[in-house]
């Protein structure tokens, strides 16, 4: 049995979720220090993020580690996934893998973390959707331009250029013309980029094309660890191989 959709899970998970927890007042908190802005002017993917300085170091543990405004892992830990055309993928330990294949799979899954990507015709990616204990079990969806949307449990937002959509302590996103390229062969191409910070110093950036989605994922490792087609970001890109990928 495939993963769950979480598109599916989006239109009900207002009827069945607790209250939200406000961060504490005068707490810095993971999703208000905003990270280093990335910088993609690269010739490839790789090398940007060779020359960024992807690596990573064993993932704290301990209790309430999905809480919201549980504590970040360090800075120093961040590393980038991309995926981008049909789809290539970039994965945080280092790796570059085509993906070809129609459905719906695990970009990131852990304990705390849903990241879900559906891969349509020859590969590419037709939507994005975020979800798991660290947002309270609430939906993130971002799709293409073309008879897509963005919506937070089932509800569009980010209806227009600019936007910006925000639930304290859970999410901040904005839908603006600018940002980088994750995919090189389409520089030069008008932008409309979607960037979202989300708890545990989890970064989202999605370029909306008419037709499909190139995606770049931030973060530190996960506490507990974490797979999917991004890898297990462990530092070994050799559990990372595309046979092991396809199973994920």
């Amino acid at each position: 049995m495939g993963p769950p959709l979480l598109w599916q899970l989006a239109t009900r998970l207002s009827l069945v979720l607790p209250p939200l927890v406000a961060s504490q007042k005068g707490q810095e908190h993971c999703l208000l220090a905003r990270r280093d802005q990335l910088r993609l002017a690269f010739q490839s993917p790789p090398a940007a993020v060779a020359a960024r300085g992807n690596f990573t170091a064993d993932a704290p543990g301990g209790g309430g580690a999905c809480a919201v405004d549980a504590a970040c892992p360090p800075c120093g830990q961040e590393g980038m996934c991309m995926l981008w055309g049909d789809p290539h993928i970039y994965a945080f330990d280092g790796n570059t893998h085509l993906m070809l294949g129609r459905g719906d799979f695990w970009i990131v899954r852990s304990d705390c973390v849903e990241i879900q990507g559906r891969y349509g015709a020859s590969g590419i990616i037709q939507g994005v959707a975020v979800g798991g204990a660290f947002v309270h079990g609430h939906t993130l969806v971002v799709e293409p331009r073309k008879d897509g949307h963005v919506t937070w449990d089932g509800e569009e937002i980010l209806a227009e250029i600019p936007s910006a959509f925000a639930v304290d302590g859970l999410v901040r996103a904005t839908y603006s013309d600018e940002g980088e390229h994750i995919d090189p062969g389409l520089r030069g191409m008008p932008l409309r980029t979607v960037e979202v910070a989300l708890p545990l110093g989890v970064w989202l950036t999605v370029n909306r094309w008419p037709g499909h989605l190139d995606v770049l994922v931030a973060m530190r490792p996960l506490p507990g660890g974490q797979d999917g087609h991004c890898g297990t970001f462990d530092g070994d890109p050799l559990d990372d191989s595309v046979e092991r990928l396809r199973t994920r």
